[in-house]
């Protein structure tokens, strides 16, 4: 369509708040922030930011406004020590310290420009000091961003720096793969322990530990038995025992110490001298394919699904060696899990072993394993080893080709879920996902459009604008390639 000339006088009404810094008239951010903030500081000392310095390339880079920062989600600011600004250049000034609108924000008032290009630091003498707001879970990683004000090339999108929540100190042990319910004695089993801080995070940092198993008796309760291989170095927070054998019939549990950690105890492990029962499976299909890793309720054991029986993995070392990852499993109800036999233990015969060990404890009357349900409408997935997101509309998978659409979307990093390769191919892969309708967006030029049934209708006056109670803050600056993505429908009136 042509309408230049009317969107050139749009854009004279706009005004610089639809119109795009010139490239060579941009601060810059020599060092961003980055940091990492322990869990500790919940409840503890807050963390020290490093300086931010603020470095204009032109005098008037930052115009006399109040400047305002954001942290990311999961993160606070302590209020009650207020960082010192220092400016710099010839004419350059304002407020001495930073300010708190609330514990998330912090503010600058710069009161005069600058007419040689100068520079601002925050936290150079008194630093910005941050902490989470809460222990566990981990907040994921997320920049400080510009939530109000002008400095030249930046927007509400530009990082000034990056948050990361970190596991506390080491606090405690706990069996992060529980050895098996049942066992033969003087058969090798395995087990495995992560170190964990006070809020339950594992310490993936602590390492050098050494880590013992003991013996508690259960029952009988004077039970007694040799624990062979009861001593393991940790490596980054872990520790894997992986050939454990007791030469005792009876019932007993591990008790797992570390020097300067809380100690932890196993479940019931029952020793006999019977051998493994083996029974045909119960069915030859079901919703859970070859290779899928399920966990059952609460219980924290692992299995990997091989023609409908469930195999437990005993060890860490194992499940790592077999080339799975934490972030794929899956977890199923106690009430499904009575649908599928247990088999022998990952790394005890070949993978395809379906013989199982436990049968099946199905409800009365019930016969066909149960469906598991699909993704919802709105999720966003992606799959281990590919970066390509993708937004779930109707059981179709719809990439996102840009940030700035994930982001239209009103979508977050922190939303998006692993779903394993079969969960994958059992959805359909549809057209790339788009601006929703409602978004306002300007590109490189200075026209603003709207998205209206799919396409972009350009707005070509302030009347308009604010007839449909829109409000500039709203458009979104996208590149020429994220605008290609829709068709030209017309003028909106």
């Amino acid at each position: 369509m042509n309408h230049k000339r009317i969107i050139a006088v749009f854009a004279v009404v706009l005004g610089l708040s639809l119109s795009l810094q010139s490239p060579a008239l941009a601060a810059n951010v020599a060092v961003p922030i980055t940091a990492n903030i322990s869990s500790d500081s919940v409840n503890g000392t807050p963390v020290s930011l490093p300086a931010l310095t603020i470095s204009e390339n032109a005098p008037g880079d930052i115009p006399a406004s109040t400047l305002v920062w954001v942290l990311p989600s999961g993160f606070a600011f302590d209020t009650a020590s207020a960082a010192d600004v220092a400016f710099a250049g010839t004419n350059l000034s304002g407020s001495g310290a930073v300010s708190f609108p609330d514990s998330t924000h912090f503010s600058v008032t710069v009161t005069a420009t600058s007419t040689a290009a100068g520079s601002i630091t925050i936290g150079s003498t008194i630093p910005l000091r941050v902490k989470v707001k809460s222990g566990t879970p981990l907040a994921p990683a997320g920049n400080i961003l510009l939530s109000s004000g002008e400095i030249a090339g930046f927007n509400a999108t530009s990082s000034f720096g990056t948050l990361a929540q970190v596991a506390g100190a080491a606090n405690k042990l706990f069996f992060s793969i529980q050895p098996p319910a049942t066992a033969n004695t003087n058969s090798a089993f395995s087990a495995a322990l992560s170190v964990k801080d006070q809020f339950g995070n594992v310490a993936v940092s602590d390492s050098g530990r050494t880590v013992s198993l003991s013996v508690i008796p259960v029952s009988p309760t004077t039970t007694a038995g040799y624990l062979n291989n009861a001593i393991a170095i940790d490596n980054n927070g872990n520790a894997n025992f992986s050939a454990l054998s007791f030469s005792a019939t009876g019932t007993i549990q591990l008790l797992a110490n570390a020097s300067g950690l809380a100690s932890t105890t196993s479940n019931n492990i029952t020793f006999s001298n019977q051998a493994n029962t083996t029974t045909p499976p119960v069915a030859t299909t079901c919703d859970l394919h070859n290779g899928i890793l399920v966990k059952i309720g609460d219980s924290p054991t692992v299995y990997m699904v091989v023609n409908c029986v469930l195999r437990p993995f005993t060890s860490a070392a194992i499940f790592h060696a077999k080339g799975k990852k934490f972030e794929n499993i899956r977890n199923i109800s106690s009430l499904d899990g009575a649908y599928y036999g247990i088999g022998r233990p990952i790394g005890q015969g070949s993978d395809d072993d379906s013989t199982i060990i436990i049968p099946p404890t199905m409800p009365a009357g019930t016969t066909t394993p149960p469906s598991l349900s699909g993704l919802p409408d709105g999720s966003v997935v992606k799959i281990p080893g590919n970066p390509t997101v993708y937004l779930v509309s109707g059981g179709v998978l719809q990439p996102f080709t840009s940030q700035n659409i994930f982001y239209a979307h009103k979508k977050k990093f922190s939303d998006i879920r692993q779903i394993t390769p079969e969960q994958f191919i059992s959805l359909t892969l549809g057209s790339p996902a788009t601006f929703p309708d409602g978004t306002l967006l300007k590109g490189p030029s200075n026209t603003v459009y709207v998205v209206k049934d799919g396409q972009l209708y350009g707005i070509t006056s302030m009347t308009v604008f604010n007839r449909h109670g829109w409000k500039l803050n709203n458009v979104l600056q996208v590149q020429q390639q994220d605008l290609n993505t829709l068709s030209t429908g017309g003028i909106e009136d």
